[in-house]
């Protein structure tokens, strides 16, 4: 029974991905915020020698574009300095454990396709920035120590339990409120042009496992369903959920400095590993919820 450590595991994504793992016979130790701080080098060097993990997860980051552009500093310490940390504590006490770094497909450079591994990096802000700086030290203690690292691109995920400052769950949670109250209401929104790729947060998750348990012929994958809609196609979805009506108002303090216009996965690297849940699926299970919550 492989054992994995899990940085970040009552995260949203994290309670997904444990489950995944203990479906398939993994031994979890959990690492949480605030018993345990990626900031504090010692208590992450204990935690990693405590656990001696055949397997390590970091799902622990500042994740949200709007929150890093709030506190970039913090972004950097969380993102970039305790990585870190937690590199130096693998290989240190569990040189042979394979490492799982989350990225983002925030990291790419603009591009009007489907976007592969290989294309350019430029992020357009602090948390694509941050998880940039995490790849190039993930490469390094590569050559350097000989550590077994892998990294992903995750594109846009979501699913029932994540924070309403992502923009789905508050789509829904606003929709859902309104029809509870029987009457005509108004949903405030962000950038609806922004095309993005979305995916059920189980079927990332279950790619992370993959990734995990598999021979890694590349250092980096991208993670998302390869199919992209725009933000005004699925608050569409959202609304026809609903039978009654909805005035969408745009919300100045919901727009980004800077967004990126289209965000779309090349999925050909984890294409084996893929089970293409329908985000429309995704919706209405996060509608659900909100509705009888």
């Amino acid at each position: 029974m492989p054992k994995t450590l899990v940085v970040g595991a009552t995260g949203f994504v994290g309670g997904y991905l444990v489950r995944e793992l203990e479906s398939a016979c993994h031994c979890v130790v959990q690492a949480n915020f605030p018993e345990f701080n990626l900031l504090d080098r010692e208590q992450v060097e204990k935690t990693v020698q405590d656990a001696s993990p055949d397997y390590v997860v970091n799902l622990a980051a500042v994740s949200s574009v709007g929150q890093s552009w709030k506190d970039p500093v913090l972004t950097v310490d969380v993102n970039v300095k305790g990585t870190l940390h937690l590199l130096d504590a693998v290989q240190k006490f569990a040189p042979k454990a394979k490492t799982l770094l989350i990225g983002s497909a925030e990291e790419y450079a603009p591009k009007a396709s489907p976007l592969k591994e290989t294309d350019a990096l430029e992020a357009s802000n602090p948390y694509g920035i941050t998880k940039i700086a995490q790849e190039n030290f993930a490469e390094l203690y590569r050559k350097k120590f000989g550590m077994k690292i892998v990294c992903t691109r995750s594109f846009n995920h979501t699913g029932v339990g994540q924070l309403l400052n992502f923009a789905l769950p508050s789509f829904c949670k606003q929709v859902a409120d309104i029809q509870k109250s029987g009457k005509p209401g108004k949903i405030f929104v962000g950038n609806l042009t922004a095309v993005r790729d979305f995916s059920d947060v189980e079927d990332v998750t279950h790619v992370y496992r993959m990734l995990l348990e598999s021979e890694n012929e590349y250092p980096v994958y991208n993670v998302g369903s390869g199919k992209a809609y725009s933000m005004r196609e699925l608050l569409q979805m959202i609304i026809d959920l609903a039978n009654v009506p909805i005035e969408v108002v745009q919300d100045p303090e919901k727009m980004r400095p800077v967004d990126i216009p289209y965000l779309c996965a090349d999925n050909s690297r984890i294409k084996k590993f893929w089970r293409g849940t329908d985000i429309r699926e995704t919706i209405q299970k996060m509608f659900s919820a909100f509705l009888n919550a």
